[in-house]
């Protein structure tokens, strides 16, 4: 099986091209476009039009590297810039026309999980708890892990390309421009890096192009032998502040498309250490694209990370489990007459929904559903992309009261038949108890749902029969017809 990683970074574009082997994942192929996206953002807070069209341009060639892939074996995500952009919408609109697939912009504790999970892999096995801290172009990740679990992890807004702009906008290089770089990469972690301290991690390592091109001029200049101190990034300060201008960066091995952003990934580093209290540093393969691959491909082999956070949240909020169940197995079992062609992932996600529709009740009773969407909407759910989990949120909202609150979700036919099929169960299973299930079936067609359901089972039911029939004005208010057929 092969599948595809596309990493839209504030730095650069990435993808990466592999193959799955019982549990080795085989590199194929990759391709890097520096784009220096974060160096696109104009005063307003826009990605300007040269920004988005050297952006586009790179993501036609990747297009044409992923033709006749299935667009299932592929994920493209956004990070830090596009988070942030005003107008990122426009931008990833345009991009999904050009790869034919969905653009997911990445939270940043879910960019750090990924992150750790693909250095992970590619590092050697310990029981040692781990430090990564992944410089990108506008975000800083640290994550602290075991194996490959994420115990604690952050994204911070200062990364090497913003800091380059901002501190060495005019190419020139002082020791003034210099520590004053330093000190506002150390301000962004301030409050949240006694998280990440020394004590907390045994080995620390970087992954990212900043912390390999530091490690590679280290070895070349011989003041270590790739492994990174604070001694030695103050040596290397020193000669990029002697250099005195971004253009007169001269080191063996140095890439070109690094050169512009060395000194202000360079400040980033020192702060790091500084504040996390790091002796020594190593490289680690793996990163962002390389997470996106593992995440995937346990998405395909039935060992998605998502499972496991839900059942964390579950257990977190003391949802029932036996309920939840109860109205997966009939939302579920609904979907799939009505919609015998309805895929695996549509019926997967449906019974997520059902699992934490009640996750609210923790909180109060009342309004339940609309503390289960809050919930849902703003914790760090591992695995879900944002707009994943905004889905999941808006149909846990949608399972009761009224629709006029989730209109938006019923544009698209998929959604309106998730959440017809989750509400239908809440009302089949509202005693909360084992009962003998009909064979529910039911259709939908333009704007119109059918729900037929055994007259005999309906008669000795009549809450059921009650509430499915005030159901039938619910949707009504919505502009969809639902008939309730018993026969």
């Amino acid at each position: 099986m092969k599948l595809a990683a596309i990493d839209l970074g504030s730095n650069s574009f990435r993808l990466e091209i592999a193959r799955v082997e019982g549990e080795r994942i085989i590199t194929e192929g990759s391709w890097k476009e520096t784009i220096r996206l974060a160096a696109g953002i104009d005063k307003d807070g826009n990605l300007t039009p040269e920004a988005q069209n050297r952006g586009l341009n790179a993501l036609a060639r990747i297009a044409e590297k992923i033709r006749g892939m299935p667009r299932n074996h592929i994920r493209a995500v956004g990070t830090q810039t596009l988070r942030a952009a005003k107008n990122s919408q426009e931008f990833i609109e345009r991009a999904e026309k050009i790869l034919d697939c969905k653009v997911e912009i990445l939270r940043g504790k879910e960019e750090a999980r990924l992150v750790f999970q693909g250095c992970s892999f590619a590092l050697p096995p310990s029981d040692e708890t781990r430090l990564i801290v992944d410089i990108g172009g506008a975000s800083t990740e640290c994550v602290i892990g075991r194996g490959h679990e994420m115990i604690e992890g952050e994204s911070f807004h200062v990364g090497c390309v913003n800091t380059s702009v901002t501190f060495f906008k005019d190419r020139k290089i002082t020791a003034q421009s210099m520590e004053r770089a330093i000190l506002s990469a150390a301000s962004v972690l301030d409050g949240s890096e006694y998280r990440f301290v020394k004590g907390n991690w045994q080995e620390a390592f970087g992954s990212s192009g900043t912390v390999s091109a530091v490690s590679s001029i280290l070895a070349a200049l011989r003041i270590t032998d790739g492994s990174i101190t604070l001694y030695a990034l103050e040596q290397l300060k020193d000669k990029v502040i002697h250099a005195e201008s971004i253009d007169k960066i001269k080191f063996d091995g140095l890439k070109e498309d690094r050169r512009e952003v060395l000194a202000g990934g360079i400040a980033v580093l020192i702060a790091v250490f500084k504040k996390l209290k790091i002796d020594v540093m190593k490289v680690a393969d793996g990163a962002l694209r390389y997470g996106i691959l593992y995440d995937l491909a346990g998405r395909k082999l039935q060992r998605d990370p998502r499972e496991a956070s839900v059942e964390r949240m579950m257990n977190a909020f003391h949802a029932d489990k036996e309920q939840a169940k109860r109205v997966g197995d009939i939302a579920v079992n609904l979907l799939k007459t009505m919609s015998p062609h309805a895929s695996e992932d549509s019926a997967r996600f449906l019974r997520w929904v059902a699992d934490l529709h009640e996750t609210g009740l923790t909180l109060s009773r009342s309004d339940y559903h609309k503390h289960s969407e809050y919930l849902i909407k703003n914790s760090d759910i591992a695995g879900f992309s944002r707009p994943e989990q905004e889905k999941l949120a808006a149909l846990v909202l949608g399972h009761r009261g009224n629709l006029k609150k989730v209109e938006m979700l019923l544009a698209t036919k998929q959604n309106a038949e998730l959440l017809f099929c989750l509400r239908i169960a809440t009302i089949v299973a509202h005693a909360r108890q084992e009962i003998e299930l009909p064979e529910l079936e039911a259709t939908f067609h333009g704007h119109s749902f059918c729900l037929y359901v055994p007259r005999a089972w309906l008669k000795d039911h009549p809450v059921v029969e009650y509430l499915l029939e005030e159901e039938k004005a619910t949707w009504a208010k919505v502009d969809y017809q639902f008939d309730l057929i018993a026969r």
